[in-house]
Formats: C-alpha cells, structure tokens, sequence
C-alpha cells in the first residue's frame, strides 16, 4: 500500500537534503515524498528538483494557497495518493525502518493510525531529550497531552479519509484530535525520528503555545471552562515532564 509523506519546506537549503535522504532510504519502498514549496527564496527549490530528476517518487509542488506551513501541508495532502498519510518537515529526520515498523504495528494491533518515540535535537543534530508516548494513545488521552509528535504519525487515509490542518496555531495537535476521534494510535517505542528544535521556531514561544493550546480546548473543542481548564493543566504538567527527559 501507498505512503504519502508530507514536507512542507520553506528556506530550507541547509536541511532538506537530509530530510529527503531519510525519506528515500525508507526499508518501506512504496512511497510518494509530495513537497510543496512554500515560497523559498534560498535555493530549496533547485534542490528538490534535482532529486525529483533522482527518484520519480518525489513530487514537487508550489504553496499557492497562502503563506505558511498548515497552508503547505494541506496543499501536499490535498495532491497525495496514497492509501496512508504520514509526515515530515525539512528540518527533521526519520530513522530507514519507520514506516515498515509503524506500518507492522498498525496491521498486528488493527490501529488505523500509528506514532513513535523520538528524539528532540538542537540545530547541530545533538540530542536533547527524548520522547517517549504511550503504548496506545486514545482521544481521552490527547485532550490531556499532544501524545504524537507530527513527524511519527501515520493515519490509514483509505479508511479515514483526509484530515486537513487548520491555520490556528498547534494545528497538527487539532489534526490529531479529530483522527484519534475515529481511532486509537498505536506506538513504537523505539525513536524512530528526530524533531530539530529550533530557538527562532513559533513552538519556542512557550506563552504563545499554552495559549494555542486552550483556544483548541475552548473554542475548537467547545469544552467549557471548568474542563479546558482541567486538561489544561494536565497539558502543562506534561509539557513540563517532556523537555525535561533527558536521553538516557
């Protein structure tokens, strides 16, 4: 069956090299890499058009649907054909056995979606912390913690059918919310990716994340106050215990 990855890219001459190699070198052979170009004005483009003219399963496409990253996911969704959907930005990296163990996983636990531990890096590839989710996660669960880091889940896109991302700030935790509503999420817990922890990245603004984060409970949820302030606080605490795990 077919696995569409999803990168969206912008100004990422320095690190989309290695995010497509990790791609490519997938042990899963049956792929498609759709990535849209969100108006890159370094020399991203040429370089993924170099490896379109490599390996005729990498797509290239340009962001015409307005600037930013959920815009750009969307735009490669909204292309893909696969019968999974998975993803990945230009600036992190998967381990080659991904997708076949996430794949297995799915099949063996008969999950429609699938996640994985992995490592948080700094901007020179060195390992921060190290991320370890739930063997299961379930709804209830993401309403306390985003439990799935984007970049290790894989959703059966056959069966689900498309979920498009929201420009709202946190739009993959919202994602994730609405795919979990139809099914549990299976992990691996062996690392199987590399999320690059930027210090210029929106997600390093704290304050502004906690924010995103309850106007989802709130008003994209519809919680009341009494609960969005509950699993607020259980996201929180979480959030704490995350960037705090060292590697072990």
């Amino acid at each position: 069956m077919l696995v569409s990855v999803i990168m969206p890219a912008f100004n990422a001459e320095k690190t989309v090299v290695k995010a497509i190699e990790s791609v490519i070198g997938q042990t899963y052979l049956n792929i498609e890499l759709v990535i849209t170009d969100d108006n890159s004005t370094d020399d991203t483009v040429n370089i993924i058009k170099q490896y379109c003219n490599i390996d005729h399963r990498i797509v290239y496409l340009k962001n015409s649907n307005g600037k930013g990253s959920s815009n750009a996911r969307n735009n490669s969704i909204k292309h893909s054909s696969g019968d999974f959907i998975s993803f990945l930005d230009s600036d992190d990296i998967w381990h080659p056995k991904k997708l076949e163990l996430q794949i297995e996983a799915m099949n063996k636990n008969n999950c429609l979606a699938s996640h994985s531990s992995y490592y948080r890096v700094d901007e020179s590839g060195n390992n921060i912390s190290l991320v370890k989710p739930r063997e299961k996660v379930t709804y209830k669960d993401m309403l306390t913690h985003n439990h799935i880091g984007n970049l290790t889940g894989i959703y059966n896109s056959k069966v689900l059918g498309k979920f498009y991302q929201k420009n709202i700030g946190h739009e993959d935790y919202e994602m994730w919310l609405r795919i979990l509503s139809k099914t549990d999420s299976i992990s691996v817990l062996e690392p199987l990716a590399s999320y690059t922890v930027s210090t210029n990245s929106l997600s390093a603004n704290k304050l502004k994340a906690a924010k995103w984060h309850y106007n989802i409970l709130r008003n994209e949820i519809g919680l009341n106050t009494l609960k969005s302030s509950f699993y607020f606080s259980h996201y929180v605490y979480n959030a704490i215990k995350t960037r705090t795990s060292k590697v072990s």
